[in-house]
C-alpha cells in the first residue's frame, strides 16, 4: 500500500554551502490495515520522515508509492487526489487547530476541499471519535487537550484516508488521557481498517499499537521487524540501548544508574564516516568506523544495519 523508497531529505544552512542531513536513505513498506511504530530520540528524523510522507516537504531524493503510484512526482490537482488517502495528525492539538475555527467550521473546509462534504457528515466525524455533535460549535481553547487531539483525528479522517500518519500523537496530552486516544486510535484501525504509522519516542507505546517496528537513528532506519523481536531482542546496539533505558516499573530492581547509550548525537552537518553510530557504539570496530552497513534480514523478517550483528547472525 505505501512504500518509502531510498528516501533522503537535506535542508541547507542559512548562509552557508553546508546542508543538514536529515534522512539518510530511509525505505520501509507498510501492507493495508498494519501498523508500523517509528521510534528513535528526538532529531533522528522521525517527524521529518511523516512530513515527506504527506508531501509537506519534498524530498531531495527518493520516492513515497503510494498504491503504486508516485506520490513526488505528481503536482496540483492530480497530487491533491491521491493525497487524500493519506493524512497525518500532528504532535501539538493546539496549534495545529485555528484558534479562531469552530471545529464544525475546521471539518467543513477539510470536507469542501476534497469534495465530500454531504448534510451530517461532520456530526458523524465527531461521533467516529467519541465528540457531542455540540463540539461542532466550540473554539479550540474552549476543549482540553484530549478532546482537542480528538478533532485533530477527525480532521485527518475527513478526507477518508487509507493511511494514517501520526506523528507523536499523545506526547502533548496528560497521561490520564493517553489510554483513551491510544484505544481510540486501535479502535479506528479496526472499524475503518486504516493503515497507520504511528511515530514516537516511547518504546511502551508503539509496543501496545504495532505489528512491526522501525528504528531510526541519524536519519536511517537501523533496526526493523516484528515488535516482538525487535523490542524484545534487539540486534542493533543503539535499539539495546534504547530498551534499557526504560525505566522498570518494579522497586524491588535495581535501576541502571549509569547511561545506556553514551555520548552525542554526530553534527547532522557533518556526519561521520561509516556507521553514524559507531562513535557511541560499545562494540565498533575497524570496519564500522569506514564502512556504513546496509539493512539486511539477519533473522527472519529481521533486519538491522550492523557489521556486528550481520556477522553474529551469518555464523549461527
Amino acid at each position: 500500500m505505501l512504500e518509502a523508497v531510498d528516501l533522503v531529505k537535506r535542508f541547507p544552512v542559512r548562509g552557508t554551502d553546508a546542508q543538514v542531513h536529515a534522512l539518510n536513505g530511509v525505505s520501509f513498506t507498510l501492507g493495508p490495515g498494519e501498523t508500523l511504530g517509528i521510534v528513535g530520540e528526538s532529531g533522528c528524523g522521525k517527524s521529518t520522515l511523516a512530513k515527506v510522507l504527506v508531501r509537506l516537504e519534498d524530498p531531495t531524493h527518493g520516492r513515497v508509492l503510494l498504491d503504486g503510484v508516485d506520490l513526488t512526482a505528481l503536482r496540483g490537482k492530480r497530487l491533491r487526489a491521491h493525497r487524500r488517502h493519506i493524512q497525518m495528525v500532528f504532535q501539538d492539538p493546539f496549534s495545529s487547530l485555528d484558534p479562531r475555527q469552530p471545529v464544525g467550521a475546521a471539518l467543513d473546509e477539510v470536507l469542501a476541499v476534497h469534495g465530500l462534504h454531504r448534510p451530517g457528515r461532520v456530526e458523524e466525524l465527531l461521533d467516529l471519535v467519541g465528540l457531542p455533535a455540540a463540539f461542532a460549535r466550540r473554539l479550540p481553547h474552549e476543549m482540553s487537550g484530549g478532546q482537542r487531539q480528538r478533532v485533530g483525528i477527525a480532521r485527518a479522517l475527513a478526507p477518508e484516508p487509507r493511511v494514517l500518519l501520526l506523528d507523536e500523537p499523545v506526547s502533548a496530552l496528560d497521561v490520564s488521557v493517553r489510554a483513551e486516544v491510544m484505544n481510540l486510535l486501535a479502535h479506528l484501525r479496526t472499524e475503518l481498517g486504516l493503515a497507520q504509522v504511528f511515530i514516537s519516542h516511547d518504546m511502551a507505546m508503539v509496543r501496545q499499537i504495532s505489528d512491526r517496528v522501525a528504528v531510526m537513528y541519524f536519519g536511517r532506519i537501523v533496526e526493523e521487524g516484528g515488535w516482538r523481536e525487535v523490542l524484545s531482542e534487539p540486534l542493533h546496539p543503539y535499539t539495546a540501548g534504547l530498551r534499557a533505558a526504560v525505566p522498570v516499573p518494579d522497586p524491588t530492581l535495581d535501576q541502571p544508574l549509569t547511561p545506556t547509550v553514551v555520548g552525542e548525537v554526530p553534527d547532522p552537518v557533518r556526519p561521520p564516516a561509516g556507521c553514524p553510530f559507531h562513535p557511541r557504539c560499545p562494540k565498533a570496530e575497524d570496519v564500522c568506523r569506514a564502512d556504513p552497513p546496509p539493512l539486511v534480514e539477519i533473522r527472519p523478517g529481521h533486519r538491522a544495519a550492523c557489521h556486528v550483528a550481520a556477522r553474529a547472525g551469518a555464523l549461527r
